[in-house]
């Protein structure tokens, strides 16, 4: 009996171990398997900075992960391990995984573009991607004209910088104003007098990536854009792209049809967007928490952006990014021939298309024709003085002809902020430009009620007004007096044709090539300005850092505040803080106060250069700028 019950014992711990063994191999299975654990302290929650939207998504997620089956094809099964590696690697929601690494469209991109970028010699290989387009008609027609001059900036260039060494890059193009979905019809009133400035912009800018040897893909339509990106009809994101891109210029129209189209992955594209602008964003507009809670909604703001994505028409604010366009002025060598004997009449061009311009104008109007023989290239129905010469609507080169004849061109205080007056200035033509007392913003002004900036206009063209005279003579409209004088001034001068560097069609490319290759919103290791073009400027109490920047010859760059962001910083710079506090309540900091407490700012996206606070001196990171190149510095090239 005895030896009966010792091999029955032998027998059960032998399958004991066996059970031991099995049981330590499912364990091992089931640590080796990603996502298979529903404990928390398994898979604990991430720190969430910058990332204010997961806590959420990880509930709907827990809730309706079976509500679609393609969240099981990404590895989606009910764990909270798997709800955060799908909302970190897939659609980007939730901070990555210590341990595991997320790609994303750039990074599979970044190894399988390897052309290189070559300076093109001409435009005429875009033209097949514009043709029976209505939509690109018009941008089309501007390219076309400035063929010659785009390769040969193009070629002056490449002469002055080794642009040998770039990647060729995949670029989406998508100017929403001018789908049909959008319903604005720009691109079909181009050609009746209809607002010209986005499309001049658009035009510059798709000549310059073309020129700059990059890939364009152009959309002008929802279902084109969703065609281009490869999207599904699944709840999911799509697998793979039809176009792998690199990088998305787009509008505010545009930037919210791409985030309807890619829904719950328009975060793995939101690094790669740009957005022209044309009036700008600022970042208490664009941050949509702050906005709502400080009553400054804007239908155009709350996008949560980086405030340096929005490419601005003029350099209004150094939070968003300077993009520009290219003032053109050139002409056919005939129509040069033509012009050259035609000498500077007394005439005078009035900038403004519409009648509606025209209103309440007509004393200011009489004093210049006592001096100067009027024109204007309105509509002919419109109700304008008898006595000017109205040419009706005028293509652009025509336009050009009609300013080399004429010694000013005359602002009506409206359209705010267009091409027209450079265009004025570069065929010698003086600018007129009227005094906005008081000066307008989105509290005064119906037009700018919407835009999300509180920036103030002090006359119709604030650009203008910084070039200053012999160039551009400012007016008060209503002060007949003052119109006079400002006449007798320009009568009794001779003017040379003048562009700045930064509207020359040289300038634009050099610039957007700048950006192309430094400018990085997806990796935060891959800085620029460099570091070395940081200097420090402690401004007064009431001060803002555009401000104190400016005074000291410098331009604020919002790119360096994370630089100044800690005590350790500031004392680098000789601001010791008796006492400190990260905060979420100002849009001026980092700043300190009287007894030197220092305040630090706890939102990246509220940093900002354009705010000022009576009670705080604000501690400014600025830098230096190439003179008439101001979005570039000197070590940024």
């Amino acid at each position: 009996m005895r030896d009966t019950m010792i091999k029955e014992l032998r027998s059960d711990k032998l399958h004991l171990q066996e059970q031991v063994v099995h049981l330590e191999e499912l364990l091992k299975l089931k640590a080796g398997e990603d996502a298979q654990s529903d404990d928390q302290d398994n898979c604990p929650l991430p720190p969430m900075d910058g990332h204010p939207e997961c806590i959420g998504k990880l509930k709907w997620m827990k809730e309706m992960w079976e509500s679609d089956s393609c969240y099981r094809s990404y590895g989606v099964n009910g764990s909270q391990c798997s709800f955060l590696i799908y909302l970190s690697e897939i659609e980007s929601w939730c901070p990555v995984l210590q341990g595991r690494t997320a790609s994303s469209p750039v990074e599979e991109n970044s190894e399988e573009v390897s052309d290189q970028a070559v300076i093109q010699r001409s435009l005429k290989g875009l033209y097949s991607s514009m043709e029976n387009r209505t939509q690109f008609r018009w941008i089309q027609g501007r390219i076309l004209s400035m063929e010659k001059i785009w390769f040969k900036a193009g070629q002056s260039l490449s002469a002055k910088y080794n642009l040998t060494e770039r990647k060729a890059k995949q670029i989406l193009v998508h100017p929403g104003a001018v789908t049909d979905e959008s319903g604005f019809r720009i691109a079909q009133s181009a050609f009746s007098g209809g607002p010209l400035g986005e499309l001049v912009q658009w035009s510059d800018l798709i000549s310059t990536l073309y020129i700059l040897g990059h890939r364009l893909h152009l959309s002008a339509s929802v279902p084109e854009l969703k065609h281009l990106l490869g999207l599904s009809t699944d709840v999911c994101p799509p697998r793979q792209s039809a176009v792998k891109v690199d990088l998305i210029y787009t509008d505010i129209i545009g930037l919210k049809q791409i985030q309807s189209a890619l829904d719950t992955s328009w975060t793995q594209y939101k690094c790669m967007i740009r957005v022209l602008d044309s009036f700008g964003t600022e970042p208490d507009f664009n941050h949509a928490a702050w906005a709502e809670e400080h009553y400054l909604k804007s239908p155009f703001g709350g996008l949560n952006l980086i405030p340096m994505q929005f490419y601005t028409m003029f350099p209004h604010t150094p939070d968003n990014t300077f993009l520009g366009f290219v003032v053109q002025h050139q002409l056919s060598s005939q129509e040069t021939q033509r012009l050259e004997s035609v000498k500077k009449r007394n005439r005078a061009l009035v900038y403004g298309k519409s009648a509606a311009f025209w209103e309440g104008k007509r004393s200011y109007l009489d004093t210049i024709h006592k001096h100067l023989e009027i024109h204007g290239t309105v509509d002919d129905s419109a109700q304008i003085p008898e006595y000017v010469v109205n040419h009706g609507i005028v293509k652009g080169t025509e336009v050009q002809t009609l300013l080399r004849q004429s010694k000013v061109f005359v602002g009506l205080s409206f359209p705010y902020e267009g091409p027209a007056p450079l265009e004025a200035l570069a065929n010698g033509c003086v600018f007129l430009n009227p005094r906005l007392d008081p000066p307008l913003n989105s509290l005064n002004s119906q037009f700018f009620s919407e835009k999300p900036t509180m920036r103030e206009l002090t006359s119709q063209h604030p650009y203008a007004e910084a070039i200053g005279e012999p160039y551009v003579w400012m007016v008060d409209m209503y002060n007949l007096t003052d119109v006079e004088r400002a006449l007798t001034g320009i009568l009794n001068q001779n003017i040379e044709p003048y562009v700045p560097y930064e509207f020359t069609s040289e300038g634009m490319l050099q610039r957007v090539n700048v950006l192309i290759e430094k400018q990085d919103f997806c990796y935060a290791g891959r800085r620029w300005p460099p570091r070395s073009a940081l200097q420090v400027v402690k401004a007064e109490a009431g001060t803002s850092c555009k401000q104190a920047c400016q005074d000291a010859g410098l331009i604020c760059e919002p790119a360096f505040f994370p630089d100044l962001n800690s005590v350790m910083s500031l004392a680098d710079y000789g601001l010791n803080c008796h006492t400190s506090q990260y905060s979420e309540s100002s849009v001026v900091l980092p700043a300190y106060d009287q007894q030197k407490h220092c305040l630090l700012q706890a939102d990246h996206l509220l940093f900002s250069c354009v705010r000022s606070d009576a009670l705080l001196n604000r501690v400014c990171p600025c830098r230096d700028y190439i003179k008439d190149q101001r979005a570039l510095c000197t070590a940024c090239v």
